[in-house]
């Protein structure tokens, strides 16, 4: 069994700050967590000292894409589970299956390939190797894709609806696809761009926007409100974006959240701009948006793990799977000392940090 003793922990399903905290590990669990006063240390347990450190779940970036990246790069930094939204099929199962190593990496979910229109993105998309997207060229077409995903282990269905860069997806095939996807039990993420993009979105049913609204349309509240009533998440990924593009997504992010949208993190990892792990300046501009640094703690933890289907992890609590971040700062007080990665643990083991805090 380990112990790691001495921090602000944030416990439980409401992220409560306890100090002076421990929380044991065994078997890949956290065994028991709570105030030093309660929770009992058996004498031979290893211990980790972090005084002076936040203990909180390891974070979930909902958007990456994972073969740019060596995957242990992701987890020294802070993040524990990851979900790949496009890659090709002979690539991603690969890393998906040797996930489940707790020293690989994250663990990785996966959409598998993007669903688009015949000539649409990301079919001739520069960062795009070949066949990282999947052409969907009638409603007739839609059963079979969305089969070809989730046979192979989707946990969630990726379409492409940005006619900056080419053809969109009809409404009857989105709509057929979205039921597709029902019938296997996924949900549907989406690249939109564009206002007319987001009404199709929501007219056929989408649960999630992979990014904020690409694009510098301010979004209409009626539609803030229609996505937040149809319980439309957002994976914000604003690291991507600069200039009028950032300062709109800004903008809608802060409405959405005002009308009580969920948010859950995600980078966008492979495009220009995030770095592996946590990203500071994609918690930096979450923050603008109007989100406290425990806002941002529940969207990449808690939250992204319920938005995941993930119920053994994302809280600290007995029982759930010890993925854990000591962040080197005893308070939370700005967005910037979320990127302090002090030390890291999947399922209880250390992959980053140790006894003497490398």
């Amino acid at each position: 069994m380990d112990a790691i003793t001495g921090a602000t922990a944030l416990l439980g399903q409401f992220l409560t700050p306890v100090p002076d905290a421990v929380v044991t590990l065994s078997d890949g669990r956290i065994a028991a967590a709570g105030p030093s006063s309660s929770v009992q240390i058996p004498p031979t347990a290893s211990v980790f000292d972090a005084s002076g450190m936040t203990l909180v779940p390891g974070f979930i970036d909902c958007h990456v894409h994972i073969g740019f990246y060596d995957p242990r790069s992701l987890l020294v930094n802070g993040v524990t589970t990851a979900r790949d939204l496009a890659w090709p099929p002979h690539l991603i199962w690969p890393l998906v299956e040797s996930s489940r190593a707790p020293e690989s990496g994250p663990l990785l979910l996966a959409a598998g390939q993007m669903l688009t229109a015949p000539g649409g993105y990301p079919m001739r998309a520069a960062w795009a190797p070949r066949a990282t997207g999947r052409v969907v060229a009638s409603p007739g077409d839609a059963k079979q894709a969305v089969a070809e995903q989730a046979d192979r282990g989707a946990s969630v269905i990726k379409v492409a609806l940005n006619p900056d860069v080419g053809p969109t997806l009809g409404r009857s095939t989105l709509e057929a696809i979205v039921a597709a996807a029902r019938e296997r039990g996924l949900g549907v993420t989406g690249h939109v761009a564009g206002i007319d993009e987001l009404v199709k979105a929501l007219d056929a049913g989408m649960d999630e926007l992979a990014h904020m609204l690409m694009g510098s349309d301010a979004i209409p509240t009626e539609l803030i409100e229609r996505m937040v009533s149809q319980e439309m998440a957002v994976v914000p990924t604003l690291s991507v974006l600069n200039g009028a593009g950032l300062r709109k997504a800004v903008a809608n992010l802060e409405a959405f959240l005002g009308a009580g949208g969920k948010v859950v993190y995600g980078t966008d990892l492979g495009n220009s701009g995030p770095r592996p792990g946590i990203d500071r300046r994609e918690v930096t501009e979450m923050e603008r948006a109007g989100m406290t640094p425990r806002d941002i703690v529940a969207a990449a933890t808690r939250d992204a793990a319920r938005h995941l289907g993930l119920h053994d992890r994302g809280v600290i609590a007995e029982g759930m799977v010890a993925d854990l971040v000591a962040l080197d700062r005893e308070q939370l007080e700005r967005a910037r000392d979320l990127v302090r990665v002090g030390a890291v643990w999947r399922q209880g083991i250390s992959a980053r940090g140790g006894p003497g805090r490398n």
